[in-house]
């Protein structure tokens, strides 16, 4: 997966950049697709640290957005968002699998 971090009205810094791909590497192990992209933008608007995440690839389309008064936290809070939109898409498909194998047992058995 390839991840892209980019400032917005921020002056650029490694430790923040490194934090954030440090972060989303979990992301990364979730996804499990190459060619999927995540677009990470750090920002300040009015003041306030603001952390946009896009994720796109083959089979997934995410985004979350967060702010806070840290961008450490900011940054934190958008990964265990996305995390949970990542989970609860698994559990979907997973979910949708096993109705369509008990259908298709159920009219085997018929």
């Amino acid at each position: 997966m390839q991840i892209e971090v980019v400032f917005r009205n921020l002056t650029p810094s490694d430790p923040l950049k490194n934090y954030a791909l440090k972060r989303f590497q979990k992301i990364d192990r979730m996804v499990g697709d190459e060619e999927a992209k995540l677009l990470v933008t750090l920002s300040m608007e009015s003041n306030r640290p603001k952390v946009d995440l896009l994720l796109t690839g083959q089979d997934v389309n995410f985004a979350a957005s967060e702010r806070n008064d840290d961008m450490y936290a900011a940054i934190d809070l958008c990964n265990d968002r996305i995390g949970q939109q990542l989970r609860k898409a698994s559990e979907r498909r997973s979910q949708i699998n096993r109705d369509t194998m008990v259908n298709a047992l159920g009219e085997a058995d018929e």
